[in-house]
């Protein structure tokens, strides 16, 4: 009987078929004549190959969610079974090979057999399949010699396992193949084996890459296993809000559906609350801790993974009237302390709907090639954002060399961009300088304040950007340079090019998508930013709080120096407060409006006067003048806040929604100024 006849007799219960892994082969023949419609004896053909940019585009997608770590495990797992002749192949969702790791000496005959980088093997073009066949059945699967459907791929022994991302969807697949083996089926189990265990290291290395910037609890029945392949993953956030979990912690707890859990509070789930546990890592961070499971009693061996970049919410309590940094555990306000200048995308999102989005379109194009232009006033966070996009990227581990093109005097930015050699000009270092564009090679340029470029090293600029080569100065050999460039600036290039003080060609090569960064007046989430600031200013990791009327004064800010004034603002009154609370007269005058002495200046008042209380006039009665050197002045104030509110209630009539616009805040916030100063409204009877 040959191949061809035995799968038909097979599918066509001729023979009756017992064992479930020949029920899963019997399964696959059949959608292979039936579906796909395929003939398992058709002349050779080479398997389809994609085009090698669509294949580089298929390879960043996984990549971007799984990380470089693949490479490294698919090389481990070689050295495992090298001397038995095999290969170690990735795949996306598609069936698509993306990376392959084998025996040089054998590579021709696996490309021979199809096995090669950009081919499809998907079940619906190649027939049963280790690859396609654990893509339909989503299932680990080993396909031994006469079980592939078409005969030319009876050479072949195949071991695939799938890899799973975070919500559950089938993302990639592991396969170890080999050629001409004639060991039984059984024998290579033990491969299969540790591909299964392969790929489940790599989908919970990808789970704990995608979730790095949240807390996650990292659990299993016996301590030992804790931090292995078989541990449960459980992402929360700093509400203690199940966000996400990994096959493992389902099997873990008996949970059949991964929404069981999602959307769930952890104190639904153990008994132990998610700030027991930060308090359990802020003090023995590599000491399991036991919980107990509600639904059955049953006890895990838990470790709780701190962010690599925690989030501002996430250090911070949300009160509306008394601002708090909250002390989780020293490693974590040192890593917020540390890494200020690499704020994750994320956390400069904020709540912010335009900071949303430029964050989604970078991430979109970061890893593409794409040039990115940042747009925004003087302070928004242009390199913070820069320095971010750059960590986020595939380019992480490697150089982000920045340049200030306004803050280099021109005859010196040419040497300092391009390089030179030893002896190019006249004090020229001995041994010659690399310019900022060699230094950045692999990874990232950050060119700031582009539009002060001099219009002659525009040309140079835009020739190295066209022919990706760069030639320092006394050089005759160009060198190649792999280029990534993120430039900024606070001009508006359109009236430049308009002015001839800008490249047209130039622009086009920066601009292949611009994000435009609000200044922070315009931001819609500045009470966030400020809670955001401070924690990360305040790095000695006690808890740190901002009075009521500081904290109003802040929001009613114009903010023209954006962030960076923002930072130095809360970095001063860090130094200046006492009792680890920042007060009124903890901040600038250039924000109060008001000296400690200035008792006659309304406390929402500015030197700038952007709240005018169309035209209310409040003064402080002779005997409080006379005594201001023995009264409080933060008594003072509140005087003259009570004194104000008193004089608009009365003016509105006590009506508290137009009040409450007259003095520019909410209903609430007037309510509760009213009960804190003990204001009533007239009784109407």
């Amino acid at each position: 009987m040959n191949h061809s006849d035995r799968i038909v007799a097979l599918t066509r219960n001729k023979i009756k078929v017992i064992d479930p892994v020949e029920a899963l082969i019997i399964r696959s023949w059949e959608r292979c004549l039936d579906s796909y419609r395929l003939d398992p004896e058709a002349k050779r053909h080479e398997p389809i190959v994609i085009e090698r940019q669509t294949l580089t585009d298929h390879q960043d997608q996984v990549t971007e969610l799984l990380g470089d770590f693949v490479q490294e495990e698919m090389s481990l797992l070689y050295q495992r079974i090298a001397s038995s002749g095999h290969s170690v192949i990735l795949t996306d969702r598609n069936g698509i090979i993306l990376n392959y790791v084998g025996d040089p000496a054998l590579s021709q005959q696996f490309a021979q057999a199809g096995l090669r980088p950009g081919a499809v093997w998907s079940e619906k073009e190649e027939g049963t399949n280790g690859i396609g066949t654990c893509l339909h059945e989503k299932q680990a699967v080993t396909i031994c010699r006469e079980e592939h459907f078409r005969a030319q791929h009876t050479q072949l022994t195949c071991s695939a396992s799938p890899i799973f991302d975070s919500q559950g969807e089938l993302l990639a697949i592991l396969d170890v193949s080999t050629l001409n083996s004639r060991d039984s089926k059984q024998i290579h189990q033990h491969t299969a084996a540790l591909v299964r265990m392969s790929a489940k290291l790599i989908e919970n290395l990808g789970f704990l890459r995608q979730w790095r910037h949240q807390w996650i609890v990292r659990f299993h029945s016996r301590a030992e296993y804790v931090g292995h392949v078989g541990e449960g993953l459980i992402v929360v956030n700093e509400n203690g809000q199940i966000l996400a979990s990994n096959q493992n912690a389902l099997t873990q707890l008996d949970l059949n559906r991964r929404d069981a859990l999602l959307q769930r509070r952890l104190t639904d789930v153990f008994n132990t609350p998610l700030s027991a546990l930060m308090a359990w890592a802020g003090r023995q961070a590599n000491h399991v801790c036991l919980l107990q499971e509600l639904a059955q009693g049953r006890s895990y061996y838990a470790l709780l993974r701190t962010p690599q970049f925690p989030t501002a919410t996430a250090i911070l309590c949300r009160q509306p009237a008394h601002v708090s940094t909250t002390t989780l555990c020293n490693e974590a306000m040192t890593a917020v302390n540390e890494t200020y200048t690499c704020i994750n995308l994320a956390n400069l999102a904020g709540r912010d709907p335009r900071m949303a989005a430029n964050m989604r379109y970078a991430q979109k194009v970061m890893n593409k090639g794409i040039a990115i232009l940042l747009q925004g006033e003087t302070g928004t966070g242009k390199e913070a954002l820069a320095k971010s996009i750059h960590e986020a990227s595939q380019r992480a581990n490697k150089p982000f060399v920045a340049l200030n093109c306004a803050a280099i005097p021109e005859s010196l930015i040419e040497s300092e961009l391009f390089g030179y050699k030893h002896g190019a000009f006249t004090g020229a270092r001995r041994e010659g300088m690399r310019g900022k564009i060699l230094q950045s090679h692999e990874g990232t340029l950050f060119l700031d304040e582009i539009g002060d470029m001099p219009l002659a090293l525009q040309t140079r600029l835009l020739r190295v950007l066209e022919e990706r080569e760069v030639l320092p100065l006394g050089c005759e050999q160009a060198i190649p340079v792999k280029l990534n460039i993120i430039s900024a600036t606070h001009h508006q290039l359109g009236d430049l090019i308009a002015s001839g003080k800008f490249r047209e060609d130039l622009y086009y090569r920066l601009n292949g998508i611009t994000l435009s960064l609000p200044p922070l007046r315009k931001r819609t989430d500045l009470d966030h930013l400020i809670r955001c600031v401070l924690a990360m200013e305040n790095g000695d990791g006690q808890a740190v709080h901002i009075s009521s009327d500081a904290f109003e004064l802040l929001l009613r800010y114009d903010w023209p120096g954006n962030i960076r004034q923002l930072r130095n603002v809360l970095r001063t009154a860090l130094a200046l407060c006492t009792q680890q609370t920042i007060m009124v007269e903890d901040l600038p005058t250039e924000i109060t409006g008001v000296s400690a002495f200035d008792s006659c200046q309304w406390i929402y008042g500015s030197a700038k006067g952007e709240l005018p209380l169309t035209g209310v006039q409040v003064a402080v009665d002779a005997p409080a003048m006379e005594s201001v050197d023995s009264v409080n002045g933060d008594n003072v104030l509140k005087s003259a806040e009570r004194n104000v509110m008193l004089q608009e209630l009365e003016r509105h009539r006590w009506n508290i929604t137009n009040t409450a616009a007259s003095l520019k805040m909410s209903r609430n916030t007037l309510y509760r100024k009213m009960k804190k100063h003990g204001i009533a409204l007239p009784s109407t009877h």
